[in-house]
């Protein structure tokens, strides 16, 4: 929900042209719930507020260009794990180009299902929808039988750091030139003075909503742990990195550097 509500806000607070234009998401809410993430939100920092809402807009911009980007490779199934309340299905002019798959844990997924039909958004036909709960899904549940893009963002902090290594396997032996785009929350030895108030803010946040954070790595670590799960390529991205392909000459929008996005090649 907070994503959500942050990827719609970077449309409503930060100046155009935008990183990413998703306001649908945030209209799967109800008002209450809306009230209560944005009371949550005002209480924040003004500068912790915009890195969050940059963030979310930023890693779902990197995901989708590669889903788009992918379908010249033969890559033409996009996978979300961890989906939550992302409208790529709805939203983007070139989904209907792609098989997209859904892959969420099984309350969650019903949840966003109804207020899909209460919103009388109908299920597009290229969409499908995988209930897994992937903090105890055997690695095989993911179908990943032909080359994909998949997309597995804001997921790993809140699962222990077996079950991600397990996922990571899992995706690490579908078929050559399957690409994921995940990322992770850096440890807090890695982090400057001002992303540790970004990091002090999001783990009360999280922890308010009873979803502690589980795991936090270094960079060393991330890459250490998708090579040993066996992807053939893997290219981190810091904030530096995504600044430079997305706020180039934007002086006003600022990355926190609290995570880090790889993007993994098997």
């Amino acid at each position: 929900m907070g994503s959500a509500v942050l990827r719609a806000a970077h449309v409503r607070e930060d100046p155009p042209p935008w990183i990413l234009e998703d306001t649908l998401s945030e209209q799967l809410l109800s008002d209450e719930e809306r009230s209560t993430i944005h009371k949550e939100i005002a209480t924040w920092p003004p500068e912790v507020a915009a890195s969050f809402r940059l963030s979310h807009a930023v890693r779902t911009r990197l995901a989708e260009d590669l889903a788009v980007e992918g379908i010249a490779a033969g890559r033409d199934r996009y996978v979300l794990l961890g989906a939550g309340l992302d409208s790529f299905a709805w939203r983007h002019p070139q989904a209907g180009a792609l098989e997209v798959v859904e892959v969420d844990h099984p309350a969650t997924q019903t949840w966003k299902r109804r207020r899909l039909a209460e919103r009388g958004l109908q299920e597009p036909a290229n969409l499908r929808f995988v209930p897994i709960d992937l903090a105890q899904c055997p690695p095989a549940s993911l179908e990943l039988s032909v080359a994909a893009t998949l997309s597995w963002l804001g997921v790993t902090m809140y699962l222990e750091r077996g079950a991600v290594k397990a996922v990571l396997a899992g995706i690490a032996d579908a078929p050559a030139g399957t690409t994921l785009v995940v990322n992770f929350l850096l440890e807090e030895g890695d982090l400057g003075e001002p992303d540790r108030l970004v990091r002090v803010t999001s783990q009360g946040t999280v922890a308010r909503s009873g979803e502690p954070i589980r795991s936090t790595y270094t960079r060393g670590e991330c890459e250490e742990m998708l090579a040993g799960a066996g992807f053939a390529s893997i290219e981190i991205l810091d904030a530096e990195a995504l600044a430079d392909r997305y706020c180039s000459g934007r002086p006003d929008l600022q990355l926190p550097a609290t995570t880090l996005i790889a993007v993994a090649r098997v």
